[in-house]
């Protein structure tokens, strides 16, 4: 029952994105992409998603479907929720005193652990070639200004 809820909502989502996507002006001239298209591209990325969640979900013969069972085995584990939002909470407060590239690859660290890594020099590396190289696709390549932070990047 579980996952018919789950699905549906994501699908409802998805009408509410794309809805609000098309509700998005149009900018006047010749844009070769308009404000209007990262959101329609996540919108439908949802749905399709969401389309597939619910098929699944609503399909004879899986275990929640026909007995309404959930497929879920264990109980959530809510100390891990809680932490991942916490994560999610700093990184939103530390995001543009500290940089973008700095507080993404925190995050990063801080969500790997929390998710059960324990190779921290791994999560480091990774975590910080992630965040520069989003940095350098936003920043440098499509002219969408981060916050720099603590530490300017030269390059």
């Amino acid at each position: 029952m579980t996952q018919r809820l789950v699905s549906l909502g994501f699908l409802a989502a998805a009408v509410v994105v794309l809805a609000q996507a098309f509700a998005i002006p149009q900018g006047e001239g010749y844009q070769a992409v308009g404000p209007r298209a990262f959101p329609l591209l996540v919108g439908a990325g949802l749905a399709v998603v969401s389309f597939i969640g619910v098929v699944q979900a609503f399909r004879p013969g899986t275990p929640s479907a026909a007995t309404g069972d959930s497929e879920e085995p264990e109980e959530t584990h809510w100390p891990s929720v809680l932490l991942l939002i916490g994560s999610l909470v700093a990184y939103a407060l530390i995001l543009v005193p500290a940089g973008y590239w700095q507080a993404t690859t925190a995050f990063f660290v801080a969500v790997a652990r929390v998710l059960g890594s324990r190779r921290l020099l791994r999560d480091v590396l990774v975590g910080l070639v992630l965040a520069l190289a989003t940095y350098f696709l936003f920043d440098r390549l499509l002219g969408i200004s981060l916050p720099p932070g603590l530490v300017r990047l030269a390059i």
